[in-house]
């Protein structure tokens, strides 16, 4: 097999559905993927800001997908954009 068959045989490969990449790599969970965010924040970061660019990223992608409403919900929170009232000046 040659590097040409190669490129070939990805051409000629259909794309996969949203159901088959669902089965073959699920999202994890949002809570998961919300510490992961926070952790990567950089110290000393305006966190409401980050989170709103986050949002802005979730927002121009169409999310439909419930796991990235739920995310999009927590990143809301620190964004301060839903009237929920932060009890610490550092959450």
């Amino acid at each position: 097999m040659t590097a040409r068959d190669d490129d070939d045989t990805i051409a000629t490969r259909r794309p996969l559905d949203r159901e088959t990449l669902r089965a073959i790599s699920p999202l994890p969970p949002p809570e998961e993927v919300f510490a992961d965010w926070l952790m990567s924040v950089p110290h000393g970061a305006d966190l409401a800001a980050a989170a709103r660019g986050q949002i802005a990223l979730i927002d121009r992608r169409v999310p439909f997908h419930p796991d990235v409403q739920c995310l999009r919900m927590l990143l809301v929170a620190v964004a301060g954009d839903s009237g929920w009232q932060r009890p610490l000046r550092n959450l």
